[in-house]
């Protein structure tokens, strides 16, 4: 299982895997998509060119999204 804790304020991600309890935490995270193939892609902004790119693609179906806007 995987646990996600995006701050839409911020722009930054929190990854906490929960079997390893690694954790890691992304800057410029710009928007988790869904895909209909059952994947959350998580895009960052590059800081070269400025457009978003994939850096992860989590199973939705363990995988946790808690959201922060604040």
């Amino acid at each position: 299982m995987v646990h996600l804790l995006f701050n839409t304020y911020e722009h930054t991600l929190e990854v906490n895997f929960m079997q390893t309890h690694d954790r890691d935490k992304f800057d410029n995270v710009t928007t988790i998509k869904t895909h209909e193939e059952g994947y959350y892609e998580v895009l960052q902004r590059q800081d070269i060119s400025g457009k978003n790119a994939p850096l992860f693609r989590f199973p939705v179906e363990t995988t946790i999204i808690q959201f922060v806007h604040e």
